[in-house]
């Protein structure tokens, strides 16, 4: 069974405004658990996404506005580790968008770094979107342009 990491919050904002937020790596720095990132939501592009004890470098597969991003990653050669996280936002009835933070792993090295991808790593997702969701939130209360 492959492991899976999954967080979900609701955000009081439209999907697009998430999206715009999501998408804009240059201010990953001021808000989220990347130190920095950089790179552009176009289905082939690179991005480079540095965190404190590593950086990696993932291509876009999938980036439809306002509704879903999505990424591959690998260590080495995909027979080796590989990780396929996805941003999905839903439109809730009541005019909220959920948030669904979603990552597979797969590979050869996943037995052994399978202890290091619960709770520490699920909680960076859960902190991940708190931050997405207080940035989209302070944004929408300042207006367009914020």
């Amino acid at each position: 069974m492959k492991p899976v990491l999954t967080a979900v919050i609701d955000i009081d904002a439209t999907p697009q405004a998430v999206w715009d937020v999501l998408t804009d790596f240059a201010a990953y720095g001021e808000w989220s658990t990347f130190s920095a990132a950089e790179g552009t939501a176009q289905v082939g592009s690179r991005l480079t996404m540095r965190m404190p004890a590593m950086t990696f470098r993932p291509t876009v597969t999938v980036a439809t506005p306002g509704q879903e991003l999505r990424w591959v990653g690998t260590l080495g050669i995909k027979q080796l580790f590989h990780g396929q996280h996805s941003f999905v936002l839903s439109p809730n009835h009541d005019g909220t968008t959920r948030l669904t933070n979603h990552e597979e792993f797969s590979g050869a090295l996943v037995t052994l770094i399978r202890p290091f991808l619960r709770t520490p790593k699920k909680d960076g997702y859960a902190a991940f979107n708190t931050g997405l969701k207080q940035r989209v939130e302070d944004r929408t209360e300042l207006g367009p342009g914020a």
